[in-house]
């Protein structure tokens, strides 16, 4: 829309140039009105050189950047079902390691992977032994695929338990405030609860779709 208006624009600028070099070229005379009528003269055949609708060359008309060639959507169905396959084979025949998961869980992100033990710095609404599920998984992985979540993972597709074996406190932190030839001395102890989870298990479902 803006390469229109700039090439519609053009000539009536070009005219009204030409009609003021004119008007220039009756008042003025000897080499002043000589020079203005070469001037316009000059601009002249330059713009009757362009073509119409001519548009000049800009950041907005041709960018710097490369063109961007988008994929052919065959060949990408094509890839993503090879890539599927490839990795169902794995998780059947169980060629595939050992799991990792990256799991958000307590306000954190944690990558844990089985026999794992992780410090969450809050305290659960639950008892030591009970086992619990980290429903929301960004992110499963092995040795030779990595299934990625947009945010998370489907419930059916990953499963990542764990039990709680301890609740505790954290380490008394002490903070101090002092200010001198004024007698005041403030301090503060903070004790954080803590609870301590171990991974049972990291397992991803038989078959991807």
């Amino acid at each position: 829309m803006a390469a229109a208006v700039v090439a519609s624009a053009l000539p009536v600028t070009f005219w009204r140039l030409v009609s003021t070099c004119g008007r220039s070229v009756l008042r003025a005379s000897g080499p002043e009105a000589a020079s203005l009528w070469s001037a316009s003269r000059s601009f002249s055949s330059q713009s009757a050189s362009f073509p119409q609708g001519y548009v000049p060359k800009t950041s907005l008309s041709s960018p710097p950047w490369p063109e961007v060639v988008l994929p052919d959507p065959v060949e990408e169905t094509r890839h993503h079902a090879e890539v599927v396959g490839r990795v169902n084979e794995l998780i059947t025949t169980g060629r595939y390691g050992r799991l990792f998961a990256v799991v958000h869980f307590a306000g954190h992100q944690w990558k844990v992977t089985s026999e794992d033990l992780i410090l969450i710095e809050n305290e659960l609404d639950v008892a030591c032994g009970e086992r619990i599920r980290l429903e929301k998984v960004l992110l499963v992985g092995a040795d030779d695929f990595t299934l990625l979540g947009t945010p998370l993972l489907g419930k059916d597709l990953v499963r990542v338990e764990a039990t709680v074996i301890e609740k505790t406190e954290s380490w008394p932190k002490i903070s101090m405030k002092f200010k001198k030839r004024k007698n005041y001395r403030k301090r503060r102890i903070t004790v954080n609860p803590q609870t301590v989870l171990r991974i049972n298990s990291v397992e991803v479902a038989a078959r991807l779709c």
